[in-house]
């Protein structure tokens, strides 16, 4: 990995840009069922164990690229993180929105990354290798 970092391939490279071709939301019929309250608790206990280690602004902007412009506020404020609704709105965009296919594009190095099926190809072009070898 350091040659890699020397090279300019990882590291400085955060956050990937999305350009999303394609983006499926599935519907979680579970939190939409009035009678699941263990299913809403967990979602929320999911949520509040995760947001302090989310950035912010660049989930706001991933949401924007998968076309989610507006679902999420620009800032998180200490009420939306006590608001079980936006907590269970946050688990939605977390865990049932997905790129199906598209580009990330590292903002350092202008490299492309292709997603197909939801898969992002991260494999380095052999003449990538080559530079990291020497």
């Amino acid at each position: 990995i350091n040659k890699i970092q020397q090279h300019g391939e990882i590291g400085g490279g955060y956050p990937l840009k999305i350009t999303a071709t394609e983006v499926r939301v599935d519907t979680d019929s579970a939190s939409n069922d009035n009678s699941s309250n263990d299913s809403a608790d967990r979602e929320v206990a999911f949520v509040t164990g995760i947001l302090g280690t989310i950035e912010w602004e660049v989930l706001v902007k991933a949401a924007s690229s998968c076309g989610l412009g507006g679902a999420l506020p620009k800032a998180l404020t200490e009420d939306l993180t006590k608001d079980p609704t936006f907590l269970r709105a946050l688990y939605h965009v977390l865990m049932n929105v997905h790129v199906v296919s598209g580009m990330l594009t590292c903002p350092t190095t202008g490299r492309e990354f292709p997603i197909t099926n939801g898969i992002v190809n991260f494999m380095l072009e052999e003449d990538e290798c080559e530079i990291i070898r020497a």
